[in-house]
């Protein structure tokens, strides 16, 4: 449960992409790397200066046949190519907006 204390706030949106070792065998290591550099984050992750997401790596998510995958809040998205990444990202912008 250590995982789930925070010593600084998260995004609305906490981005956790597994890049252990079955998942980096699989590109989960460059996507994590890529999506950071997609949302303006330093390599280690971080929050956006919007305050929308949240990107940390974690180990294991429990789907290494999935990979690259990402826990989105409560919900898996699996398979991530940048394409379907991107996509993810714009809808959440999307619904926050709607709000």
């Amino acid at each position: 449960f250590y995982t789930l204390l925070r010593k600084e706030p998260t995004g609305k949106y906490l981005i956790q992409v597994c890049t252990d070792l079955p998942c980096a065998l699989r590109g989960a290591e460059a996507f994590y790397h890529r999506l950071c550099e997609r949302l303006e984050l330093p390599p280690e992750g971080g929050t956006t200066d919007d305050g929308l997401f949240t990107v940390e790596q974690v180990v294991c998510l429990a789907a290494c046949d999935k990979a690259p995958l990402a826990q989105i809040n409560l919900d898996y998205y699996e398979n991530l190519t940048d394409e379907s990444i991107d996509a993810i990202i714009a809808s959440l912008r999307e619904e926050s907006e709607a709000r």
